[in-house]
């Protein structure tokens, strides 16, 4: 959720920084246009052109008046006390740009009575002009023209010319110069905000549908448990019993000394435990501490395909390496590796009384989870065996 609200947060920063990135590229041209008398034609002379721009902090107005020119050869207007050639109102200063900011020369303008001031860009510019910034002098309309246009102006008012200027508001320019760019961005905002807001609805649902499923497979497995654990052997312990010994083992889970009078449950795999330990660890992992045996499966409790199929396939993998295991152990070892009873004993019960030992029984009962049973043999009835105890017996004689 805090990813989502970064990025939907991000993209209200992009959109609102456009937005105020268009509104700063905005420019307004200026229509500028110009009338002197020409005596060799003894006629008045007009002249129009789009060459002026308009300051930041102009006003958008229209101006019109005689145009004056600072009365000094310096023609900047950088000096608060520069006179003009003329100061009947309505007039129009004509300034030179450089040796001080735009707003120092539209004040010296505005002091002496100018109805607009005109910028005209430094000598080696051309005719190009760029966007005036004059924060603190925007009380007259003040343009920018280009420095031939400027000259040209100039060298008429040196030649006796009274030459008057209308400047007229042209048009808005700039990379996002209308409203279906605004209504383009917004509705990318929309849309953006829309699939952000589309996909954390999707995503939501998605973890709660799998959260719920999850939470319901669990509840199924810890009733299947507690059945399953309501079917495995109790045991108290007594005085005397082999775990309560001095070489007897302790609980894995709470790793205490087995007492006399205590309640021990025995797995299926035929490793016991403290009944109070044991029961709360079962409902929670369903399986043997120490081996790692599953209860539900070793009880043939069937488990969801969808929540067990991994471990089923994995116990069936597991059970054909253990059986192949267990063959191998029956021909090669005299021990059984649970460390519950011996194998060893457990032959010489059978040779006296001929019949199958408790421990071939518990084999049978700790291989039933497995793929296919493992029939186990008495000693008697295995002359292979039998021959190999004897060669044995001799040799240790």
């Amino acid at each position: 959720m805090k990813q989502v609200d970064k990025s939907s947060f991000f993209c209200l920063v992009v959109v609102v920084s456009t937005l105020f990135k268009t509104t700063e590229a905005f420019y307004m041209t200026a229509s500028v246009s110009l009338f002197y008398f020409n005596s060799t034609g003894n006629r008045t002379v007009s002249e129009h052109c789009r060459c002026g721009l308009y300051g930041v902090n102009s006003p958008l107005l229209s101006a019109q008046g005689l145009v004056g020119i600072p009365n000094s050869t310096n023609l900047r207007a950088c000096d608060p006390n520069t006179q003009f050639t003329v100061t009947k109102a309505p007039w129009i200063a004509l300034i030179e740009r450089g040796n001080c900011s735009f707003a120092e020369k539209i004040a010296v303008a505005t002091r002496r009575g100018a109805t607009a001031a005109v910028i005209y860009n430094a000598p080696d510019k051309g005719n190009s002009t760029i966007l005036m910034s004059h924060l603190g002098a925007e009380s007259i309309v003040a343009i920018m023209i280009g420095n031939l246009k400027g000259m040209e102006i100039l060298q008429r008012i040196h030649d006796g010319m009274k030459v008057t200027m209308v400047i007229e508001v042209g048009k808005k320019h700039g990379p996002w110069m209308n409203q279906y760019s605004i209504f383009f961005i917004s509705v990318s905002f929309f849309i953006v905000t829309a699939a952000t807001m589309g996909y954390f609805i999707f995503y939501s649902a998605r973890r709660l549908r799998i959260a719920r499923a999850q939470s319901k497979n669990q509840r199924q497995l810890k009733a299947k448990a507690k059945k399953a654990i309501e079917q495995l052997q109790l045991r108290t312990l007594k005085q005397g019993d082999k775990e309560t010994g001095p070489d007897g083992d302790s609980c894995v889970v709470c790793i205490e000394l087995y007492k006399p009078n205590e309640v021990v449950r025995i797995l299926t795999c035929n490793h016991l435990f403290h009944k109070n330990c044991i029961d709360p660890w079962l409902l929670e992992h369903r399986t043997c501490p120490m081996c790692k045996c599953d209860i539900l499966k070793a009880l043939g409790v069937e488990v969801d395909v969808e929540e067990g199929a991994e471990s089923v396939q994995a116990t069936v993998s597991s059970g054909t390496s253990n059986v192949s295991a267990v063959h191998e152990e029956d021909n090669r070892s005299e021990t059984a590796s649970s460390g519950y009873a011996s194998v060893q004993g457990a032959d010489e019960s059978v040779l006296e009384e001929h019949a199958p030992s408790e421990n071939d029984n518990m084999r049978l009962v700790n291989n039933e989870s497995q793929p296919s049973a493992v029939n186990v043999l008495p000693h008697v009835d295995n002359p292979s065996f039998e021959a190999d105890e004897t060669q044995a017996r001799e040799v240790r004689s």
